[in-house]
């Protein structure tokens, strides 16, 4: 963290981006040249400001951050750990710090420079306990936190922090429409206090290999659909995306596959701007789409490049410390030969896009470009992937520190300049 402490990230890089035309048509798949209102990103011209990240502040505090930490120690399950604690980051107007831990089913509080204040919650179905949060949002001057596994929304005020009420979310119900008859809810996010984000798949992830259900080797999809409180559908699908993709691997008896993402497979990327504004993205292709709060399509961002090639040799280094049975399926599996087109997509609270890609190098350093939403570059910038982008608000970024090797994490906040 000390290169970081008082580092200026100053950065032109080759970026451009020029609305759509027949010449450069040619620069995009076929399956794509009929999109409406589409935004090709090219290489070709610099970005209107440098930007600074000054570094300003980090929770250090240990009791309350003992069980952050990337898990990649089990020597029976491949990537079976990862980060599962952290369910969700928010921060309020006056610079409080809200972190959701689902190991320890509560929300903790900071103060803006990083110090521990409170937190609430605990494991439970009373009122403002939780089995399994997994988001948090701050809406209207409240913060809202869902339970995935009771399918409720506790409301709190923020000061001080107190419960409001608890709203069941009837999210598991079957969807009231047509398209999907047999589908199932699988992930959710919280657009607003009344909405949520919810992906629908047509068959769970199935790991029975040698079964007929067994399905780790397809492709699946899920639909997204904006969903209300009682679990009534109210927009048309907005997008559909591709589920998280397996490598698989059987040795000694054993058939072995990744059961968290990991960066160089493909994943289904989405974020959810603070006025419901929402972008997604397959990781493994340069196109974002974008919608508003209502689920109308406002426009969709193609970047022309050249994705990485993926090297098994490189791949075995940057997971050399991790169990048996990771290194047993990255030696035995299937990779594919390219690395995806993105590493992560962001709405911050202005609505701007911050957009990271895999650049050719041996380190995995992202790199950033930030765009508004119709499209001009503001911004490049270089970051490395230990540094985990969470949230972007009010000029400060906030991020997500993992220190290797042992997989600790904290939470970093920069001050952000535009020059």
């Amino acid at each position: 963290m000390d290169l970081f402490k008082k580092i200026t990230l100053i950065l032109t890089m080759f970026f451009g981006i020029i609305c759509c035309t027949t010449e450069e048509n040619k620069n995009i798949p076929d399956h794509l040249k009929d999109l409406e209102n589409l935004i090709i990103v090219q290489p070709n011209s610099e970005p209107a400001y440098a930007i600074e990240f000054i570094h300003l502040a980090e929770i250090e505090h240990s009791s309350a951050t003992n069980n952050w930490f990337v898990d990649w120690s089990d020597e029976f399950w491949a990537f079976s750990g990862g980060d599962s604690w952290f369910a969700g980051l928010e921060v309020d107007d006056s610079g409080k710090i809200y972190v959701g831990n689902r190991t320890k089913h509560t929300i903790q509080v900071f103060d803006s420079d990083g110090l521990f204040l409170t937190e609430t919650g605990g494991e439970g179905s009373g009122p403002g306990e939780f089995n399994g949060i997994s988001d948090i949002k701050i809406q209207n001057n409240q913060l809202l936190a869902f339970d995935f596994l009771q399918f409720r929304t506790t409301f709190y005020s923020l000061e001080p922090l107190n419960i409001l009420e608890v709203k069941n979310a009837y999210l598991s119900r079957t969807p009231d429409v047509d398209k999907l008859n047999g589908w199932h809810s699988s992930g959710y996010k919280i657009i607003d206090d009344e909405r949520f984000l919810v992906r629908y798949v047509d068959e769970y992830a199935n790991t029975n290999a040698g079964t007929p259900q067994y399905n780790l080797d397809k492709i699946r999809t899920g639909r997204y659909y904006i969903v209300n409180q009682e679990g009534k559908i109210s927009s048309e699908m907005l997008f559909e995306l591709k589920s998280q993709t397996h490598i698989t691997a059987d040795v000694e008896g054993r058939h072995l596959w990744n059961w968290v993402p990991v960066p160089f497979l493909n994943q289904p990327l989405v974020s959810i701007s603070d006025d419901g504004y929402i972008i997604s993205a397959n990781s493994d292709e340069s196109l974002i789409k974008m919608v508003d709060s209502n689920g109308k399509t406002i426009r969709a961002f193609y970047i022309t490049m050249e994705k990485k090639t993926l090297i098994r040799d490189e791949i075995l280094n940057m997971y050399d410390d991790a169990g048996e049975a990771t290194l047993y399926l990255l030696q035995n599996s299937e990779l594919p030969e390219k690395w995806p087109a993105l590493g992560n997509i962001i709405l911050d609270d202005e609505n701007r896009l911050w957009v990271s890609t895999i650049p050719e190098n041996e380190e995995l350093i992202y790199e950033w470009w930030v765009l508004q939403n119709t499209g001009e570059l503001l911004a490049t910038f270089r970051w490395p992937e230990n540094l985990s982008i969470e949230k972007i608000k009010n000029g400060y970024l906030y991020a997500r520190d993992t220190e290797e090797p042992t997989g600790q994490q904290t939470i970093v906040k920069y001050r952000i300049e535009f020059n």
